[in-house]
């Protein structure tokens, strides 16, 4: 006579497994047990690369971030911006240097058709004012160095339209194609301005690497004004 076997049933992970000692074979209630066990240990390691994938990413962001503001290094500055309505804030390298900047290319000719052409980084102009109030048509931007040189800018100029621009080989008149932007820069080719031109300056880039009137770049800039036109 065969022995009566003795059947146990147990909880296994969300499951129940029927157990039957004085049998030579392990028998569950369920079939696909091991299967679904084992796409649950696979999907660990999916989860575990998912996680570990983001956590770099935010990383590599922060530390992209960081060093981003860490390069821009100024020396001892003051910039005055005047809003139309009088609004005033003076800006030190500090409070530059953690401005959004932009990089482009840009130059300008002189009246003797000499042409200097760079790499420049700053602050866009429209950045600068929209800290006073910003500039609206119908209004203009004086801008003005240590050296008391005065430019003054309409509202279209501003946002560089209407502006005369050269081929930065040739010097011969050329059209600008793509955007160009007006910013307060503070680096040439990744350095410094010189003594003579810098801190900072007026410039006029874009993708195109243009140039423009030397009268545009007011060099030893001090002070940004809004006024009525």
């Amino acid at each position: 006579m065969e022995r009566a076997a003795l059947e146990i049933q147990t909880p296994f992970y969300g499951y129940s497994i029927a157990m039957k000692f004085g049998s030579s074979k392990l028998m569950t209630t369920d079939s696909q047990v091991k299967s679904k066990f084992k796409k649950k240990l696979l999907a660990i390691p999916v989860v575990i690369i998912v996680v570990v994938a983001i956590v770099f990413s935010w990383q590599v962001y922060l530390s992209s971030s960081s060093e981003n503001n860490s390069k821009v290094v100024l020396p001892a500055l003051s910039l005055t911006l005047v809003g139309v309505d009088g609004q005033q804030k003076t800006l030190n390298a500090g409070d530059l240097a953690a401005l959004k900047s932009y990089t482009s290319t840009g130059g300008f000719i002189n009246d003797a058709r000499k042409i200097s052409v760079g790499n420049y980084t700053g602050v866009p102009m429209l950045t600068l004012l929209n800290l006073v109030g910003g500039v609206t048509d119908g209004e203009n931007v004086t801008v003005t160095g240590s050296d008391g040189y005065k430019e003054t800018f309409t509202y279209q100029q501003v946002q560089c339209q209407g502006m005369m621009t050269f081929d930065p080989i040739t010097g011969a008149s050329a059209v600008a194609s793509q955007p160009m932007t007006m910013i307060v820069a503070y680096y040439c080719n990744g350095t410094a301005l010189a003594s003579g031109t810098g801190p900072l300056t007026v410039a006029i880039v874009g993708p195109q690497g243009l140039v423009t009137p030397g009268a545009y770049w007011a060099y030893l800039l001090v002070k940004i004004e809004v006024i009525p036109a």
